[in-house]
């Protein structure tokens, strides 16, 4: 079924039901009993049952069809004035009145023509309580609209079924125009723009910026601005083309044609994906969105506060006094970390550190040294920053490795004159660590290994300074063994933590299917169903035997719940939002990936593995074969920026479980972690103190 075929039924269809019908009649026409008093909702659901029985199967597919033509009747209407009465109103009854099940995944079978009927009838009768539908499908209107700007603008929109975007000549065409803009404004003044207009939501406890969507569930959000695109397109053009042209009229004309331009890119939620289900296919297309959205809307950010810590945390397995090949020692790069942030202002935005002032600050490392570090480790070339980068999804390919956005990789950027430039505070403490491993992968072959199994002797240390005892080690029960990383106890509850040193690509960021599953297999899905492995002999055995390094320890259950943590190394962004995580966990469980290069399949082999033992932990979990609601809400998938803000306020283990589960039953539906987090802070804070 096709829009046009779908008009050719509703334009060939009338209502069988005017104002004037007797309700007798009604009754009679929808096949009920007579009854003594007329109730228009027996009549109603009788229509909407008569439209679910028009289709014999496939019902699942029926509702996603009736989905994407609302999209490209929404689409046609704004951009093609094409009418969109009454077919939208059908369309909304339709798919409102089929009853599809998770595991109707058949083709469609029925009768079109009796389900437009019904939903005509019923729209006789109860028009007037239909929602406007610019609220409802406020996406769709808006992304509509952005494209309809464009191409008066000049631009050419491709406009297919169930396919929006622009022209790629066009959209070359468009990228250069937004470039030009910033060379002209010269990308540092932008930048400066761009921080002060998202300052208000800057939060000055988490030392971070809440770029978060503006989601309702009741529909009518706006476009956002794209601000992670936007600085990166900043950077690239820090320098600009002088003379400059800062004007308030450049700058509104830029931020409108780049917000423009990400509307119809079409990444950007307006409603919470709280409910309901993904089918693996949907899955995938929201993962690919979400990683878009991440890096058009959202930029990399870590506490200034943390940056020394982590970086410390992370390469604390190299001895650091040891001299590398280049002239400096661990110790020395370190303190030239902190020194960024103790010799600049806590201001928002662009700030200028020069050499001398790092030098002052650290007159125990020689002045050359300090040179060396900042103009060789923690800043970009003077060729730039991004330069190879212009779409959203440009990412590394195999013709160029420097494809894409490198700007994440270092925080400074040179100014000249021993002068260097931090474009933003958080944005340069989350380059840090980036910046580090990169240095010392140079020296160390087996560096991403080594900095896996630091990370977890990190995180132990961290909880242990707290209050928090941990214990871990290897166990063996009956002919299985296992390996717990961390295990924290309270009376009421278990958290077993599992830590993966898999990183966010920049391949993943830009959208590339295939490293997605990747990346967030091997590290939320292999973390989880290590934890899974745990959980589910616990429950057995009702004893796990801990031997760490000849120290055992007995794990007991002891009718205690159990908590299970995924933690990567450094943010995956929207995808530790625990909404995410089921929507993760539950649909890969009936799934199996198979990637199109064959040279992958050993590694997806693996990938299919994981996936069959949560498959069957969740069998031995849920014994009975009954349909288990929410199997994985005691689970979680953070990093461990994200611990460590945890950890502010613990100092025991009932205080880190305490802090933990403060975001267990509370979303905001932006997917961020952060946002959600001190938001329950906020309202804690707030209550009296009784």
């Amino acid at each position: 079924m096709d829009l046009q075929s779908f008009r050719q039924i509703v334009t060939s269809t009338n209502s069988s039901i005017d104002k004037n019908t007797n309700p007798k009649d009604l009754y009679k026409y929808v096949g009920l009993q007579e009854s003594g008093t007329y109730q228009l909702g027996s009549v109603t659901d009788a229509l909407y049952h008569r439209i679910d029985a028009a289709f014999v199967c496939g019902k699942t597919k029926v509702s996603t069809l009736c989905f994407d033509l609302i999209t490209d009747l929404i689409r046609e209407h704004v951009i093609l004035n094409e009418p969109l009465a009454p077919h939208l109103e059908v369309l909304v009854r339709i798919r409102d009145a089929v009853v599809s099940t998770d595991e109707d995944r058949s083709d469609i079978e029925g009768d079109w023509v009796t389900a437009v009927q019904a939903a005509t009838d019923h729209m006789a009768l109860t028009s007037q309580y239909m929602t406007t539908p610019n609220r409802a499908y406020a996406r769709q209107f808006e992304v509509a609209k952005a494209a309809r700007s464009l191409k008066e603008a000049g631009y050419s929109i491709r406009l297919e079924p169930r396919w929006i975007s622009v022209e790629e000549a066009s959209e070359t065409r468009l990228i250069g125009d937004i470039e030009k803009l910033i060379s002209t404004m010269g990308g540092l003044n932008v930048a400066r723009r761009l921080f002060e207009a998202i300052t208000p939501v800057y939060d000055a406890s988490l030392q971070r910026y809440h770029l978060v969507p503006p989601i309702s569930m009741l529909g009518g959000r706006r476009p956002q601005v794209p601000w992670g695109y936007l600085l990166q397109l900043a950077v690239k053009h820090f320098s600009g083309k002088k003379p400059y042209q800062n004007t308030d009229h450049n700058w509104q004309k830029l931020i409108l044609l780049i917000s423009t331009y990400a509307a119809v890119v079409d990444v950007q939620p307006y409603a919470p994906s709280v409910f309901g289900n993904f089918d693996p296919h949907l899955l995938l297309k929201h993962i690919q969105e979400t990683a878009l959205y991440d890096t058009m809307f959202r930029m990399p950010q870590l506490r200034p506060s943390d940056a020394e810590r982590l970086c410390r945390g992370l390469l604390g397995f190299i001895d650091p006094e040891l001299t590398t090949p280049d002239g400096w020692t661990l110790g020395q790069a370190l303190d030239v970390v902190a020194a960024l942030f103790k010799c600049t202002p806590d201001v928002r935005g662009p700030v200028v550190i020069s050499e001398k002032c790092v030098c002052r600050a650290l007159p125990h490392i020689p002045k050359k040294i300090v040179a060396n570090l900042l103009k060789k480790v923690l800043c970009h070339p003077y060729s730039g920053t991004n330069q190879n980068f212009f779409r959203p999804t440009d990412a590394p390919t195999q013709e160029t490795q420097q494809k894409g956005m490198d700007f994440l990789f270092k925080p400074l950027l040179p100014m000249g004159g021993g002068c260097y430039m931090i474009i933003d505070r958080s944005v340069a403490a989350a380059a840090c660590p980036e910046a580090l491993l990169i240095a010392f992968r140079a020296f160390e072959k087996n560096l991403d290994t080594l900095v896996g199994k630091q990370a977890e002797a990190f995180l132990k240390e961290e909880l242990t300074r707290r209050g928090v005892p941990v214990s871990c080690g290897n166990y063996d029960v009956g002919s299985e063994n296992g390996e717990c990383d961390i295990v924290v106890e309270t009376n009421e509850v278990i958290v077993f933590i599992e830590i993966k040193k898999k990183a966010l690509t920049r391949k993943a960021r830009a959208g590339s299917d295939v490293n997605l599953a990747i990346d967030l297999a091997e590290s939320l899905l292999f973390a989880q169903a290590q934890a899974g492995s745990h959980e589910k002999r616990l429950r057995i055995a009702g004893e796990l035997e801990l031997d760490d390094c000849g120290h055992r320890y007995s794990l007991k259950l002891n009718n205690r719940k159990i908590e299970r943590v995924a933690v990567a190394i450094l943010d995956y962004g929207s995808f530790q939002d625990r909404m995410f995580l089921k929507h993760m966990m539950e649909t890969t469980l009936g799934a199996t990936f198979t990637p199109v290069q064959p040279e992958m399949n050993d590694r997806f082999d693996k990938i299919n593995a994981e996936i069959r033992k949560i498959r069957d932990q969740v069998v031995s979990l849920f014994p009975g074969g009954a349909k288990i609601s929410q199997p994985f809400f005691h689970c979680w998938f953070l990093s461990l920026p994200q611990m460590l803000v945890v950890l502010d306020e613990v100092s025991d283990a009932h205080s880190f479980w305490i802090e933990l589960k403060k975001t267990r039953h509370f979303t905001t539906g932006t997917s961020d972690f952060y946002y959600d987090h001190s938001q329950v802070r906020r309202m804690k804070a707030e209550l009296p103190a009784t």
